[in-house]
């Protein structure tokens, strides 16, 4: 046993310990151990990402779970991984490549994908080894990534598979462009910004007469690949005209007016441009009512030849000022209003979009769908919170298409050949030499990549060996959690779910954790663009790693948004301070060799049984919380446990003994002591583990005790088989009831804390026994030099009073406080409190309230009147008291 520092500070201990656990291999999993397995998979990180404080909050929860399931004695796996970022990571080498004067197309496919090789191998382990920093306990051994060579064949099985099914097939379809990358992009990358624009009125003449119909809309330069104007059927200032043609301005085209239910009559103007090519929901009008599909722009976002020439090569922005000012010329402008509205972005380039016609490939969903609807419906996939469950079940129900290709260099290639002398299409787990219909050996591999999520989908099943059935796969899938942001539900959970029940009939994880939104104090989420972001690094320079691991589940409720500053982590920095001081205080005590005694036969007094009930009672909730995902209530009762009880109430009690010259009660209480210490270090050690490491480190144990080599693989406390003392308990806790009302009645009324007080006590005849046996220790801890106690005590003269379960208690206040100065507080806290009261008494009278609001709901607000009820209660006695 060693000496503790006389302070903390985590730079000097928490690189050490990791390299302590990482070297003595306690993350390791272990197929043959024959232990049951617990899994999660870290949601794989772009290998462009820094550590942010989304990856805090949501990384620290799995490693809880982790640390937790393995001190519990699994077989836990947390099997970390990467992302090739097939988008972000080319942004990122192109603008690299730009710096020297050159471009990809420049350099040719094959040494661009050797640059991005080699920034992947220089820049792609940062945010790994930054999460080494934050503790977490990966089984780094296993570390995969998404264009590993075994993930890749995965890939490569699943496309040829479902290629050959049927399921995956190449169409013209509308797509997210985004003209800047020259890329379709997923939903994912598409950011919907609201933008002050404006509202542009055409006029479109109608063919055979002198009027016209006026269109509106935010995107004049896409008229010129127009193919219809649709009106509402039932709207009368159009019935007369449909069936009609337009004569589409600046061009010499003719187009229909069609009626369809779609157009929205009390919009703009009531008559829709359609442009088939340009718009999500034109492009199904256009389908219904067979129309001709006119794409009218190149890949950079430029007009291409099937507009008039004056439009040709112009860039769309330039083109939508051409097209208003050749419309003024012609006397087809009407008008233009400010119109605020939302216009979807590029996550990456920042450009916004373009809806456009492309050939690319895609999955078939509806088939794929199905199971994981049903899985989710009969309970084998469980959501936490339950009301994601709604969200997962709407976008299967309502599923699209998956686009998979993407226009870039970066990723995993379309195994697709083309041949040149039949156009017959050829696919394999191997690269082909010849054509599979016609023998040619004139055949070319398809450009284009997948989609990176269709890589990230096999996330379940690649890293384990799929396609071979592996000992790793047959062991550890199906994973236990998925704990992931509800953002990326339908991106990526329910194509796992997808993907997992169609490959191994199970699904890939039985529960699904979505985690918190961390924002800022106004509730913004944190973002480059605000600015409002706290860099977890700058908060582990100040505040240390376990401060910042345990803030956010401090503050975070079970889903939702947690409102975070800088400042909140001074909560968590307090709180690993407070266990190490009390830590420190607690080892000062004891003597070299000292060897804690067992406690089942031990003499313990009341305050020790009590902490020992206490410690068990916590131990409970923590298992609970962690095993229903209420992350955020087990570690409050943690910190209960460590802040409240062991360090102000258990120490606090034990210092009446530990002065003492009693040898004997003195080791029995310093055993107790260790005891609810290890536990403890043992219960946070999930949530704090630097701190808690390298205090247990520095523990005395006796030869009996459990003492593995690190707390990583320490036993983690069970309750059944932690010791109970719950009459005991209830009697300390009467105790702590009288010293708190005593100490807060005298801090209310400003009496400093060394000034000596008169308590006089008028109690239930059951707390008569109690006050009696802990005599001492109510008036070292209420600090008050004569306690009286007895079912009859009368209230002496002036006083202050503290009204409590079975008691009332009277603390003289002659020439200790300014007595008009106090009855003025009490009377303005009592006309507060009423006012309180009454406002939740008027909800409570509400039926609209009560039988409609959640249950807990109810059940909250009562107790908070039956809290302020007690309040009010007490000051009106204090009031009386000192009249």
């Amino acid at each position: 046993m060693s000496e503790l520092a006389s302070v903390y500070d985590p730079k000097q201990y928490e690189d050490k310990i990791y390299r302590f656990w990482e070297e003595g291999g306690f993350f390791n999993a272990d197929p043959t151990s024959g232990k049951k397995s617990f899994t999660i998979l870290m949601p794989p990180p772009n290998v462009t990402s820094q550590l942010h404080m989304g990856h805090g909050a949501g990384y620290t929860m799995q490693d809880i779970l982790i640390r937790w399931k393995r001190m519990s004695g699994y077989d836990a796996l947390w099997l970390p991984g990467t992302d090739h970022a097939g988008i972000a990571t080319q942004m990122m080498v192109e603008k690299s490549l730009e710096s020297e004067g050159k471009t990809r197309r420049q350099l040719g496919r094959d040494e661009f994908t050797k640059r991005l090789w080699q920034w992947k191998d220089k820049y792609g382990g940062i945010i790994l080894d930054q999460f080494r920093k934050m503790g977490f306990s990966c089984d780094w051994g296993r570390l995969a990534f998404t264009m590993d060579p075994k993930l890749s064949c995965a890939v490569r099985r699943i496309f040829v598979d479902l290629y050959q099914e049927g399921l995956i097939y190449r169409g013209e379809r509308l797509v997210n462009w985004d003209p800047a990358l020259q890329t379709a992009i997923s939903d994912d990358e598409v950011e919907n910004r609201e933008v002050n624009g404006f509202l542009w009125h055409l006029r479109y003449p109608i063919d055979g007469s002198d009027e016209f119909i006026v269109i509106a809309t935010t995107r004049p330069e896409t008229m010129l690949g127009d193919t219809a104007v649709a009106v509402h059927p039932n709207d009368e200032r159009y019935k007369q005209w449909i069936g009609k043609n337009l004569k589409l301005p600046l061009s010499d085209r003719m187009i229909p007016i069609i009626a369809d239910t779609y157009v929205k009559s009390e919009f703009g103007t009531g008559a829709v441009k359609i442009t088939p090519a340009h718009d999500v929901n034109d492009f199904e009008i256009g389908k219904r009512h067979k129309l001709p599909i006119l794409d009218i722009m190149n890949p950079d976002g430029t007009m291409n030849e099937k507009v008039p020439e004056r439009f040709r090569g112009k860039d769309r922005f330039v083109a939508r000022k051409e097209v208003i000012k050749a419309l003024k010329e012609l006397s087809l402008f009407e008008k233009e209003e400010p119109y605020k509205h939302t216009v979807p972005h590029s996550e990456r380039s920042k450009q916004p979009i373009e809806p456009r016609l492309s050939l690319q490939w895609f999955v078939r969903m509806r088939e794929l769908a199905a199971p994981a609807i049903a899985a989710a419906k009969d309970g084998r996939l469980n959501f936490h919170p339950e009301l994601w469950k709604k969200t997962y079940l709407h976008w299967l129900e309502n599923i699209q298409d998956w686009c998979i290709s993407r226009q870039l260099w970066w990723g995993h290639r379309v195994p697709i050949w083309y041949c040149r002398r039949c156009d017959g299409t050829t696919t394999g787990m191997q690269d082909p030499s010849q054509c599979s219909h016609c023998g040619s050996s004139e055949i070319a591999q398809d450009e284009d990549v997948l989609d990176t999520w269709f890589s990230s989908w096999l996330w379940p099943i690649s890293p384990f060996g799929w396609p071979e059935e592996t000992p790793d796969l047959g062991h550890y899938y199906p994973t236990d959690v998925l704990v992931t942001a509800p953002e990326i539900i339908f991106l990526w959970v329910a194509r796992m779910a997808m993907v997992g029940l169609k490959t191994r009939g199970e699904v890939p994880f039985r529960d699904v954790f979505l985690t918190v939104t961390v924002c800022d104090k106004q509730g913004r989420k944190f973002s480059k663009t605000l600015g409002n972001g706290i860099d977890p690094l700058d908060v582990i320079e100040s505040h240390g790693t376990d401060a910042v691991r345990f803030t956010p589940l401090h503050l975070s409720p079970l889903g939702g948004r947690v409102r975070m500053a800088r400042e909140d982590f001074d909560v968590g920095g307090r709180f690993v301070n407070k266990l190490w001081n009390a830590s420190r205080f607690l080892l000062g005590h004891l003597d070299a060799g000292f060897i804690p005694e067992q406690l089942e036969s031990a003499k313990l007094d009341l305050p020790s049984k009590w902490l020992l009930d206490e410690f068990a009672i916590t131990t409970e909730k923590v298992v609970r919380g962690f095993s229903q995902y209420r992350m955020h209530d087990a570690v409050d009762a943690m910190y209960q446990m460590i802040w409240l009880s062991f360090c102000d109430w258990g120490l606090e009690a034990a210092k009446g003994v530990l002065q003492s010259e009693s040898f004997e009660q003195k080791r029995t209480t310093l055993s107790a002591l260790l005891y609810v210490l290890d536990g403890i270090l043992r219960l946070a050690s999930p949530v704090i583990p630097f701190v808690t490491e390298e205090i247990w480190q520095k523990l005395p144990v006796h030869p009996n005790w459990d003492r593995p080599k690190s707390l990583v693989v320490a036993k983690f406390p069970e309750p059944q088989d932690l010791l109970r003392f719950p009459q005991e308990g209830s009697r300390w806790r009467r105790v702590q009831d009288l010293v708190s009302g005593i100490r807060s009645v005298r801090s209310q009324a400003g009496i400093q804390p060394r000034a000596q007080l008169e308590a006089h006590v008028r109690c239930d005849l059951d707390l008569v026994s109690i006050y009696r046996e802990a005599t001492n220790d109510i008036k070292r801890l209420a600090s008050v030099s004569e306690f009286y106690f007895a079912t009859d005590t009368a209230r002496p003269g002036l006083c202050l009073v503290d009204v409590g379960r079975g008691y009332e208690a009277y603390v003289p206040a002659a020439g200790l406080i300014d007595i008009a100065k106090e009855k003025k507080r009490l009377a303005n806290e009592i006309g507060r409190i009423t006012k309180i009261v009454k406002g939740i008494d008027g909800k409570l009278s509400n039926p609209a309230f009560t039988d409609r609001a959640p249950q807990e709901v109810v059940a909250e607000t009562k107790a908070q009147r039956d809290n302020l009820g007690s309040q009010l209660l007490g000051l009106e006695k204090n009031l009386e008291a000192l009249s």
